[in-house]
């Protein structure tokens, strides 16, 4: 079986987004906008380092690359005086690809769950942040599976 790796340059990138958003219903040239990649970063070998997605208002689906091509970080956010603000899921991985971490923002500060995992997939930290602050109880378990801690976070 032939095995082909794409390197994604900026040049690319716009191509592939012109020609995808003109491939679809009458109603996409109206919001070709929202179909388009817009390339932010490169590596210095030229492999994309951050693109983003516009989705809806202010809101984009940014998306971080390792150096392999593979996706190092990925979730929505907005922008206030250039600055990225994350909101909502970010997911990151491994290079490998594996599921490194998962966390939730609210307007740019961490609110909800958080959970990591190993290298090998088995979960490693959990727990609860409410308005930036870790709250609850936190769960920290070596890689085999076994909880080596536990603790209540909670402020007193």
């Amino acid at each position: 079986m032939m095995n082909i790796k794409f390197t994604l340059t900026a040049g690319l990138a716009t191509i592939l987004a012109f020609a995808f958003s003109s491939c679809s219903d009458s109603d996409a040239s109206e919001n070709a906008s929202h179909d388009e990649i817009e390339v932010l970063e490169n590596w210095p070998n030229g492999v994309v380092k951050k693109d983003r997605v516009h989705l809806v208002a202010d809101t984009f689906k940014v998306s971080y690359y390792h150096e392999n091509y593979k996706l190092n970080m990925t979730g929505r956010a907005f922008y206030v005086e250039g600055e990225e603000v994350k909101h909502g899921d970010w997911i990151s991985y491994y290079p490998d690809g594996v599921k490194w971490s998962q966390d939730t923002y609210d307007k740019g500060v961490q609110n909800g769950a958080y959970m990591t995992w190993h290298p090998n997939g088995t979960p490693y930290i959990s727990g609860h942040h409410t308005e930036g602050a870790m709250t609850g109880v936190w769960t920290i378990q070596d890689s085999t599976g076994v909880v080596v801690k536990t603790f209540d976070s909670t402020p007193k």
